[in-house]
């Protein structure tokens, strides 16, 4: 992420926030990949002002109290009154963090806030190697609130459409797609991590369902990345394991009388992985991990899978890079070994691993593949 964006400077108010009517106009004149490309950083977005009472003074704000004191499932509307409040994370000087935005009524702050339910500092976001950001919670005489509640956490991961309150001010946070979908009037609904299990595995029947009801724009948005989908189990033998190793791999055998073809089956078809990255990863180039062992991020508990398989690197929109961890059986793109130091994915492809094949999808061929021909859109 560049530490500087200058396309967008020409949308900033001396205030640090985007010029609204300006930013919707080009929003709504070109595609979603020329205002990523843009803005290229997330916005806090205002939502609306709370109700409820201005109280004592306490510290350097005014105690606020809701009217309403449960405000976690309030409606989230698709234009909020306060949604020309925009603020883009850029810095606004050259201050030794360039990850780290406060957010406060002091003047000095990244996002200012001249309202008195907010302290000099309410509260600070964080930036992390990976791109992803962190609130970070400050001393406040209002607490700053995560989703309509107090988090018991230093530091939280922000989502698209989290609510964050200041005081008596609610913003949400939106990447730039988000942002782009409110200015179109497409709202997002669901986050890809509803629909996983435990093993990393997506719920083939609602992904299906969700892909029929709201069409591709809509799945696109919900998948992002791209995703593993079986597609044939091939032929062949399992070696035993000896009884005092049952923790090991096992070595699978093709049956070559049979050309070593995969068998296509149906029930392959629901096993949907979605190359989601760890709420905790901050690395530069975030890795997926593959492999039975239940500290993987993608789990195939089978024989043939070794326990840490193989790996895929994120190295940044639309690359994706598959490496064999020294696996027992082997990893294949197209029924070819792939080289010791990897090798790039592409959409379509066949991916085996031990007994397994699997198709790799982007979001748009995936929604080919799982739904009926008589309902694409």
């Amino acid at each position: 992420m560049p530490r500087d964006v200058p396309a967008i400077h020409r949308f900033l108010k001396n205030s640090g926030r985007l010029d609204f009517a300006a930013l919707e106009s080009f929003a709504l004149s070109h595609d979603e990949q020329e205002f990523t490309r843009l803005l290229q950083v997330p916005v806090l977005m205002g939502n609306e002002v709370l109700i409820g009472t201005l109280t004592t003074r306490v510290g350097d704000a005014t105690v606020f109290v809701p009217e309403e004191p449960d405000i976690k499932k309030r409606q989230i509307l698709l234009r909020p009154p306060l949604m020309h409040l925009i603020f883009p994370f850029i810095k606004q000087s050259d201050s030794e963090r360039q990850d780290y935005f406060t957010i406060g009524r002091g003047e000095y702050n990244d996002f200012v806030l001249p309202d008195y339910t907010i302290s000099m500092v309410q509260a600070g976001i964080r930036r992390t190697g990976a791109n992803r950001y962190l609130l970070h919670h400050r001393s406040a005489t209002n607490p700053t609130l995560f989703n309509g509640r107090r988090s018991d956490q230093a530091e939280v991961f922000l989502h698209d459409e989290d609510r964050l309150t200041f005081g008596r001010y609610e913003f949400l946070f939106l990447s730039p797609s988000a942002l782009y979908c409110r200015f179109r009037g497409v709202e997002l609904k669901l986050r890809i991590q509803n629909f996983l299990d435990s093993l990393g595995k997506a719920d083939h029947d609602a992904l299906k369902n969700y892909a029929i009801r709201h069409g591709q724009e809509m799945f696109v948005q919900l998948i992002m990345n791209p995703s593993f989908v079986g597609s044939g189990l091939f032929r062949g033998y399992s070696l035993e394991r000896s009884s005092e190793d049952s923790n090991s791999t096992l070595a699978f055998l093709p049956d070559l009388t049979l050309g070593a073809q995969s068998k296509q089956l149906k029930m392959l078809e629901r096993a949907i992985y979605p190359l989601v990255v760890s709420e905790t990863e901050e690395t530069s180039h975030p890795v997926l991990r593959i492999g039975r062992a239940e500290t993987n991020d993608i789990i195939m508990p089978e024989g043939s899978i070794s326990n840490r398989h193989a790996t895929i690197d994120l190295l940044g929109p639309g690359q994706y890079r598959l490496t064999d961890l020294g696996s027992t059986n082997g990893t294949f793109i197209n029924n070819k070994p792939i080289p010791k130091q990897g090798q790039d994915l592409l959409d379509g492809q066949r991916i085996k691993m031990g007994r397994f094949e699997f198709l790799f999808l982007f979001p748009g061929s995936l929604y080919l593949h799982i739904t009926p021909e008589n309902v694409r859109r």
